[in-house]
């Protein structure tokens, strides 16, 4: 009855963090507010020039903030454990949104301060409590329960796309504002739409406030007589065989119980500092570096792309709400696949798909041209590329939790994310010094050669978790 009764308050907390996760994942929705911000901002606040390719430092300093935290959140977490560490980071997050109401007024620089960087590093502190809560209360199931609570992350933008859109742009207006030096942008310049800004997102702060304080109030960490890791205990030995228990008839009595008796597996499990003289931290680190690239590419700017081809606005903030479904529903599948097969595989395969869908997006044709098969085309290839890359948020904390054992995987995992700080910088880099250069196609081949390189590293990626089986 105490098992069953600690399995259902474990589905309680897994049920707050995904709620807490659900508020985290709206930093996906920063490609569907891109072009009603960017927009604002060139209107009535400045710089009046600003383009979407200088407007991708936003999300770029979310992720910095968020690589910048989240090990941070991991100690916090070992001191007020996890109810307040949540907490205490997702206020900071949406206070950081409703604060935007003040600097979106100012300037753009103004906003990199509360919607990027106060944003991300809120993000940061509240991203790996809810997970690793999860994983002690059932630590048999750590792919499925960490893409669970992953699973709220992508949501977030499912729901949250459909807000904004539906507050800030009821009638399905398009965008018809060319820039001179970028005809294939446009921007918004209709009154109605760009008076609505501001308040969106103080409307946007409250509510990721209420959710995170109902989400944290259901997480708390399990009794230690239930935190007891299955992995820790070998297997009564058996026949390869008959799959029953193997012993000779004539061995005495000692030793039959001695093959009884489980036996513990010496459990390699690395402090921060341990983890950091070992080769396959600074794998991990370089392949979700690499992947972040074109996580950080494809989430700001999917929109800004899609208005190159379609003037139906609502349909795409319908492309970013079905995208965050797949977002979603993909983390516990590839977290699924790392169970059932091995991070290595299973990245390879993310690698693969991401790389496919990224390079033929270019291919959509116009909707003038092709009518309705250019949206079909458009909302699978970008749902795809968001099915893939989602991925990465469920692998790489799985593959932390079985290379370097679980006593410290909230700090060790904010310390393989740190990358995210690096990719953020690089991928602004990258996307406003190239992309007039380089043009969409330029893009998209760039992002998915530094893909290609994580899926060569992945294949040459070994480590062994207790049991001796292929990470």
């Amino acid at each position: 009855m105490a098992v069953s009764m600690g399995k259902y308050r474990g589905w309680i907390a897994v049920l707050g963090g995904v709620l807490v996760h659900l508020t985290l994942g709206t930093i996906y929705t920063s490609a569907n507010m891109n072009p009603y911000l960017t927009s604002y901002i060139r209107e009535r606040s400045s710089p009046s020039d600003l383009t979407y390719k200088v407007s991708v430092w936003l999300f770029s300093l979310q992720i910095a903030g968020l690589g910048l935290s989240m090990f941070v959140g991991g100690y916090i977490s070992r001191r007020i454990g996890p109810r307040w560490t949540p907490l205490l980071g997702g206020w900071l997050m949406s206070a950081g949104v409703a604060l935007t109401y003040f600097t979106v007024r100012h300037s753009f620089y103004a906003i990199l301060a509360t919607y990027g960087l106060m944003f991300g590093l809120g993000i940061g502190i509240a991203y790996t409590a809810p997970l690793a809560c999860a994983m002690k209360w059932m630590p048999e199931r750590k792919g499925l329960v960490k893409g669970l609570v992953l699973a709220g992350l992508g949501g977030g933008s499912f729901i949250f796309d459909q807000v904004q859109t539906a507050y800030l742009n009821p009638n399905n207006l398009s965008p018809d504002v060319e820039d001179p030096e970028d005809p294939s942008s446009k921007y918004f310049d209709n009154k109605e739409i760009l008076d609505k800004v501001p308040v969106c997102f103080l409307m946007l702060g409250g509510t990721y406030a209420a959710i995170q304080l109902l989400g944290a109030l259901m997480i708390a960490d399990p009794p230690e007589k239930l935190q007891a890791d299955p992995e820790k205990v070998d297997p009564l030995v058996r026949s390869p065989s008959e799959g029953s228990l193997n012993f000779d008839a004539q061995e005495d009595s000692s030793v039959l119980n001695e093959r009884l008796v489980p036996k513990p597996i010496e459990r390699r499990s690395l402090s921060p500092g341990q983890m950091l003289k070992t080769r396959e931290f600074y794998m991990l680190w370089f392949m979700y570096f690499l992947n972040g690239n074109a996580v950080t590419f494809i989430s700001t700017l999917w929109k800004a792309f899609g208005q190159t081809k379609i003037q139906d606005d609502h349909f795409l903030a319908l492309v970013g709400a079905f995208s965050a479904v797949l977002n979603s529903a993909g983390r516990p599948f590839w977290g699924w696949m790392a169970d059932r097969y091995s991070f290595k595989v299973s990245l390879m395969g993310l690698c693969t798909s991401m790389i496919f869908f990224t390079m033929t997006l270019v291919a959509v044709p116009d909707e003038t041209d092709a009518g309705v098969g250019s949206k079909v085309m458009f909302f699978i290839w970008v749902c795809g590329i968001f099915g893939s890359f989602c991925g990465n948020f469920s692998l790489f904390p799985t593959a932390t939790a079985k290379t370097f054992g679980p006593d410290y995987v909230a700090v060790n995992y904010g310390l393989v994310c740190t990358c995210g700080v690096v990719s953020s910088i690089t991928g602004g880099i990258i996307t406003s010094a190239l992309m007039s250069a380089l043009g969409w196609f330029g893009m998209f081949s760039l992002v998915s050669g530094l893909t290609l390189i994580s899926g060569i590293i992945a294949f040459f990626f070994k480590a062994k978790n207790a049991e001796g089986r292929d990470v």
